[in-house]
């Protein structure tokens, strides 16, 4: 008798050391790159049934009944008419309300400058991240903060966020005039030493800055991971990568949840109860179908309340699209080549061009609305014509098929070789039907943010002479549905790959 109590409070010591040892478990439910989504739409593979939106997003967090954070890596705002012509105001609003723990500023931030940023950003309740942020007078500016220390669950989490450095060739120089976005690795080496002397246990990054990849030959997360250790969880926006597997570096977990607020990713980190530390990680994407996972209704009303600010005209049919129009990467698209026709019809010059990474949306068969242009191009981008001397149209050809997302062209016949250096990667040229000629001058139509250097187009500066049109690309576009009428594909053939 005396031996089977001694056996059971054995046993009851062990079970409560069993019990001791079990791991914390955080959730970390992420987005990136929501674009202004914050309202639900058909799904492009099941267009009867809706998918998306933050009342979604909230319902699925309103769910979780453990310790959590809620995170965005950034370009909150640009990208329908929701969140553009309201300078952010309805995603602010709707982050708010869905109780976001930390978000960072993302490139499209800056899409109504600075001074515009920093009103939303007072706008915000959650802290608004940017470690590598400099103002003129060489300190970090004062309107975000680079980091945060938050106990969540009696674990003290430092959370950090980075912008992309590439804001050079991402924006109009006026709309980041006075900032210096500086290394994201320099910066984070400095937030993981400031956190873990604030006594930060576990350390996340919140980044703008992509991953690596075709389309990106600027260093991304993988990169930041390997070169800033004492990170354990990335959560990335950027690139608009559906990561459905996590990348892992080291014991840094990488994360990203793609784009459009279709899909939120769920990481979840376990942490050693006695050392307050990391000891496992993992992440999935889940789907935010509002049948499957419902409807926050607080949410719901705000994004509601801002769709009908914006009113129906957006919903007006302009035309009838009779075969789908798509986006692609790396090689020539049927949307494309209609926009860049569309601009060069419209100024009446000998080529046009279209930057591949302008074109944030595609365009189904069937009826096209003023919200399907707007959506294909949200931006205030206005049309500008230039006249060039030939070598420099060349050389506008060149960079226009190195970049990551090809440019498309109206006008003009390109053979090219995609990974040759600059300067060699032209194989055949001709505008017009006639083969390029370096001595004739030749006019062009393009975006004045490609002329203001943006994507790395510092070639425009070379023209012989130019034009600011005031017409925004989206209302010539406009212009041209209307016209058509029915808007069919353009021959194809104006980029031909050549592999050696």
């Amino acid at each position: 008798m005396r031996t089977s109590r001694w056996i059971g409070i054995a046993a009851v010591l062990f079970a409560a050391r069993a019990l001791a040892a079990e791991p914390i478990r955080i959730r970390v439910y992420h987005t990136n790159d929501v674009h202004g989504w914050i309202m639900p739409r058909p799904d492009k593979f099941q267009t009867s049934r809706a998918i998306g939106g933050a009342a979604a997003l909230a319902a699925l967090i309103g769910k979780e009944t453990g310790p959590k954070l809620v995170l965005d890596a950034g370009d909150w705002w640009q990208g329908t008419p929701e969140g553009s012509l309201t300078k952010g105001e309805a995603v602010a609003d709707a982050f708010n309300a869905i109780g976001y723990d930390a978000i960072v500023i993302g490139n499209h931030e800056y899409d109504a400058g600075a001074d515009s940023l920093r009103s939303l950003i007072g706008k915000m309740k959650m802290p608004v991240l940017s470690a590598n942020t400099f103002g003129e007078d060489g300190k970090l500016v004062p309107w975000v903060r680079p980091w945060i220390v938050k106990e969540v669950a009696g674990v003290k989490i430092g959370i950090f966020g980075l912008t992309t450095s590439n804001m050079r060739g991402l924006a109009f120089k006026k709309n980041i005039a006075g900032l210096d976005f500086r290394s994201e690795a320099d910066a984070a080496r400095e937030a993981v030493r400031a956190l873990k002397k604030a006594g930060a246990t576990v350390i996340i990054a919140v980044t703008h800055i992509g991953l690596e990849g075709e389309n990106s030959r600027l260093p991304g997360d993988q990169t930041l991971a390997r070169e800033a250790p004492g990170i354990d969880l990335i959560v990335g926006g950027h690139s608009h990568t559906f990561l459905s597997r996590p990348i892992r570096s080291g014991e840094t977990l990488i994360v990203q949840a793609g784009a459009y607020l279709v899909k939120a990713g769920r990481a979840t980190l376990e942490i050693d109860p006695k050392t307050k530390k990391a000891i496992a990680s993992s992440d999935e994407l889940i789907d935010l179908w509002p049948d499957r996972v419902g409807e926050d209704s607080a949410v719901k009303a705000i994004v509601a309340g801002h769709a009908q600010a914006v009113g129906k005209i957006f919903e007006t049919v302009i035309a009838t699209a009779s075969v789908p129009l798509s986006r692609e990467a790396d090689r020539e698209s049927a949307l494309g080549d209609w926009m860049a026709d569309c601009y060069r019809e419209s100024l009446g010059v000998d080529a046009a061009l279209q930057n591949g990474g302008g074109i944030r949306a595609d365009i189904p068969a069937g009826p096209v609305t003023l919200r399907s242009i707007f959506n294909v191009m949200p931006f205030d981008n206005a049309l500008v014509k230039l006249n060039m001397k030939g070598a420099d149209l060349r050389a506008v050809f060149d960079h226009g098929v190195g970049v990551g997302r090809i440019a498309q062209f109206s006008g003009a016949n390109i053979e090219y070789y995609r990974p040759k250096p600059a300067g060699e990667r032209i194989a055949a040229a001709s505008v017009r039907g006639d083969p390029l000629d370096d001595a004739k001058i030749y006019s062009i139509a393009t975006l004045d943010f490609l002329t203001s250097g943006g994507d790395g187009y510092g070639v425009f500066d070379r023209f012989v002479s130019s034009e600011a049109t005031g017409a925004l690309a989206r209302d010539v576009l406009d212009e041209c549905a209307r016209r058509q009428g029915v808007i069919s594909a353009p021959a194809t053939g104006r980029l031909k790959l050549r592999e050696n």
